[in-house]
């Protein structure tokens, strides 16, 4: 009821009779619209990008972490075996293992692998030897690369032992 009310009394008005509005306080009123929405949009862009790049250095650093902590469980002797047999397991033996089921695959092959690393381990130089473990264990190559190109050996090197 009140709407058909208004609607009458904006049909009855005469345009002509009101006063024209003031083109600059209307620009004012619009530039001033557009400079605090810029300015909101620019800091809101801004804070966004300050927070991923916090969290990209955050990841950054957990990588690190990581790939120290893998290079770290490369050097026991148990956990590199054992992530050479889990590596050596064909797709139809994927069947999850207890860990005494581990075990005793790592004991019984024992016997078979003392031949085939012992002949790994002639052609292999030594500096190399725990690159390779990095590698078995489940360091990204490329990591493995940069770590053995800081330590002024040739990263190439391991390519021609990966290949072997």
């Amino acid at each position: 009821m009140q709407d058909t009310i208004i609607n009458q009394e904006i049909a009855n008005l005469d345009l002509s009779k009101i006063a024209a509005l003031q083109q600059k306080r209307t620009l004012a009123f619009v530039n001033h619209f557009v400079i605090t929405t810029v300015q909101f949009l620019n800091n809101f862009a801004k804070r966004c990008e300050q927070k991923l790049m916090l969290f990209e250095r955050k990841l950054e650093k957990i990588n690190a972490t990581m790939v120290l902590l893998e290079a770290r469980l490369s050097s026991i002797p148990e956990v590199a075996q054992i992530a050479t047999e889990i590596d050596n397991l064909k797709p139809k033996e994927s069947i999850v293992q207890t860990p005494n089921e581990i075990n005793e695959t790592v004991t019984n092959n024992d016997d078979d692998n003392k031949p085939e690393n012992k002949n790994a381990t002639e052609t292999i130089k030594p500096e190399y030897e725990r690159f390779i473990k990095m590698v078995q264990v489940g360091v990204p190559i490329d990591a493995v690369k940069l770590k053995i190109s800081l330590e002024g050996l040739d990263p190439n090197e391991l390519d021609k032992i990966m290949k072997k």
